[in-house]
């Protein structure tokens, strides 16, 4: 994540020089999205998240939900391409992008019926309490977990918030119907978890007490995180689409 900022910075400096510079904005929420997954994954949220349900969804909230939504919005593509060593871009990265098999599963993950339906599985899936509990147990399928939500994630709010309407995969209206119809499973997962009167997930031991938490509470409250800020993702990502659609009529109505 270091490197990452390191090389975005790097790049925006040399589009500086080139005379097309990185927008304050546009830093300050790659930023704010890098931060999202440096307190996910680096802070004392991850050791927290292996005994509360409750840091769990708050970590998976910031991993496939604003994390990158965030980066996506900071259009960052760019700063980080010229931010690569040339050697980079062109002995390794141009031979990947140009693979067939590379492009394929781009397609194909990209696709918006398989974007929506790998981003809201990813959540249910691994909401199986046998399957929530051994990845807990188990820390390679725990990584396989975070890898899945993080991928769909950005494949996901890419379909959402990509700004472009002629060569976007789907028109603005469409990307507000996806994001409602997401949220009612979201919804729906959440509330059966926050309203279930007997413990779903047993790996959890909420460190015995130590933080005055019952197992109980922790699950209610891990529920609520799914159903309250987990659905406020859906208005968050409606509200970017309308700014995008109402800049884009703007555009359209003042183009000379």
């Amino acid at each position: 994540m270091l490197l990452t900022v390191v090389v975005y910075f790097r790049g925006r400096a040399k589009r500086r020089e080139i005379g097309r510079p990185v927008s304050a904005g546009q830093t300050i929420t790659f930023l704010l999205g890098m931060l999202c997954f440096v307190i996910a994954l680096q802070s004392p949220l991850e050791p927290l998240s292996e005994h509360f349900l409750f840091f769990h969804q708050i970590e998976h909230l910031l991993v496939r939900g604003l994390g990158p939504l965030l980066l996506i919005l900071s259009m960052p593509l760019a700063p980080l391409l010229q931010g690569l060593p040339k050697t980079v871009r062109h002995g390794i990265l141009t031979p990947i992008i140009r693979n067939k098999t590379v492009q394929w599963l781009y397609q194909f993950f990209g696709h918006p019926i398989i974007a929506s339906v790998l981003f809201i599985a990813t959540l249910l899936i691994w909401q199986i309490p046998s399957l929530h509990n051994q990845a807990l147990a188990d820390q390679s399928l725990h990584n396989t977990m975070h890898t899945t939500m993080i991928i769909t994630g950005f494949f996901f709010w890419w379909l959402i918030c990509d700004p472009r309407q002629k060569s976007a995969r789907i028109p603005f209206g469409v990307r507000i119907i996806i994001l409602w119809l997401v949220t009612i499973p979201n919804t729906i997962i959440g509330a059966i978890i926050t309203l279930k009167k007997d413990p779903i997930y047993e790996a959890y031991d909420v460190l015995n007490g130590r933080l005055d938490i019952e197992m109980m509470l922790d699950q209610q409250l891990g529920g609520i995180i799914v159903w309250g800020p987990g659905g406020m993702m859906g208005l968050i990502g409606t509200a970017v689409v309308f700014f995008l659609w109402t800049r884009k009529d703007k555009k359209v109505r003042y183009a000379p």
